[in-house]
């Protein structure tokens, strides 16, 4: 029989139909992750993954926007009415500095059943993390200042495959390096753990300071039935609040090998739903939009997930060298971002970030899209051009001539009844 699980959770990037034109979406029905800094190392997340997308793009490696320009930026674009999600490689990065700038953050949207309610996660802000600054020595001091900055949920993204005995293979073979691991993770969680007992001692609260999700990677080195269902029961035993499960990319070309096929993908949602229906889950469980389109049918979802808003209700802005546009009248505009569709590719371009600025008055920021450009890029995807809902792989496939896949018939988007 069916067990009572928490609605399973999904990304929520705007729900608009593509045959909407673009210069009919209003601004707070897009959303932009602004990439305020992508650098990578001990300052921030102190891993370098080999297949992290901050690290395989020269558009955006080692990029920043100044530190005390990006709260200017974001509430330029915010009073436009956009929908604007600060974005940093790690939100502990420089000892906490991104949490006392911008204080509760969400890094994007989770919602939930077929009227889009937004997940616990949402309530509060949502810290995200490798793990490796809450194993610094000056963790209780960070997690203190989460909790005065308002974030209420930990978010870790898990790199570990489980054994047939619930516990992490700590054997240096899993496959994706530089990542933090399984192991070092399960710290951090008695860490967050030991911190939630203090709060409630101290405080005379009787809910945690924190909750923590997880972020599970899904690749060939750990799909099928048998070691998602154990991540489940791992998960259980590990008391955390949300597990959500995303779909392996291989940004740069690196380990292609691992990236699950479309068939892989459709089975995986099988499982997730069969589990999801069959296995108590003390956890919410999450499935990230880019396992894309193929199966999602199975899911339940609204119509529209699977298909990404992106490149027209979501959009991320990324710092580039500054380049003036023009002086008139006394006002300078100068180029001080790029503005692209798929948030993890940067890819394509579809219109810059702009500061104006003219003596005696404040700096203005303003996107300025290319919209035909993205209306060019709603058609291919409405030709079948792209055929999957989450298009990253084959946009990169496309510019870079990496891990390609069989090709297939060419599909219109068809979204199912909402």
């Amino acid at each position: 029989m069916p067990v009572q699980n928490a609605p399973i959770a999904y990304d929520f990037h705007g729900d608009q139909p593509f045959s909407v034109p673009f210069a009919d979406i209003k601004p707070e029905d897009i959303h932009i992750y602004l990439d305020l800094d992508t650098k990578v190392g001990k300052n921030t997340c102190g891993q370098k993954c080999t297949h992290c997308w901050f690290v395989n793009y020269e558009k955006v490696y080692d990029r920043s926007f100044a530190m005390e320009e990006g709260p200017l930026i974001k509430a330029g674009l915010e009073s436009q009415g956009f929908h604007v999600y600060p974005r940093y490689v790690d939100s502990f990065a420089y000892d906490g500095e991104f949490m006392r700038i911008y204080g509760p953050a969400n890094n994007r949207e989770f919602r939930q059943d077929a009227d889009h309610t937004p997940t616990e996660t949402m309530a509060k802000g949502d810290a995200w993390t490798s793990g490796r600054p809450l194993l610094a020595d000056n963790w209780m001091e960070l997690l203190d200042l989460a909790r005065e900055s308002g974030y209420g949920t930990i978010s870790i993204t898990y790199h570990g495959v489980i054994d047939e005995n619930l516990a992490v293979i700590d054997d240096g073979s899993y496959p994706i390096k530089g990542v933090f691991s399984g192991a070092l993770t399960e710290e951090v969680l008695r860490r967050i753990g030991k911190y939630n007992e203090h709060w409630r001692a101290v405080s005379g609260e009787s809910d945690d300071a924190f909750r923590v999700n997880i972020g599970v990677t899904v690749g060939r080195h750990n799909h099928g039935r048998q070691s998602l269902e154990r991540y489940v029961h791992y998960f259980n035993k590990l008391g955390v609040d949300t597990v959500r499960f995303n779909n392996y990319a291989a940004h740069g070309g690196k380990h292609a090998e691992l990236q699950l096929s479309h068939e892989e993908i459709a089975q995986a949602y099988r499982d997730l739903k069969e589990l999801h229906e069959t296995v108590e889950m003390s956890f919410q469980l999450g499935v990230s939009e880019d396992f894309g389109t193929f199966g999602i049918k199975v899911m339940g979802f609204p119509g529209h997930v699977g298909w990404c808003r992106a490149g027209r209700q979501l959009f991320a802005a990324i710092p580039t060298p500054e380049e003036t546009l023009s002086e008139a009248d006394g006002e300078r505009r100068e180029k001080i971002g790029d503005i692209v569709g798929c948030v993890n590719t940067f890819e394509p371009h579809l219109g810059i970030l702009v500061r104006t600025t003219a003596e005696g008055e404040e700096a203005g920021y303003r996107v300025e899209f290319d919209n035909d450009a993205i209306e060019s890029f709603t058609a291919k995807r409405l030709s079948g051009h792209y055929k999957d809902g989450c298009f990253a792989r084959e946009l990169a496939e496309e510019q870079q001539l990496v891990s390609r896949v069989p090709e297939r018939r060419r599909l219109p988007i068809v979204e199912t009844a909402s």
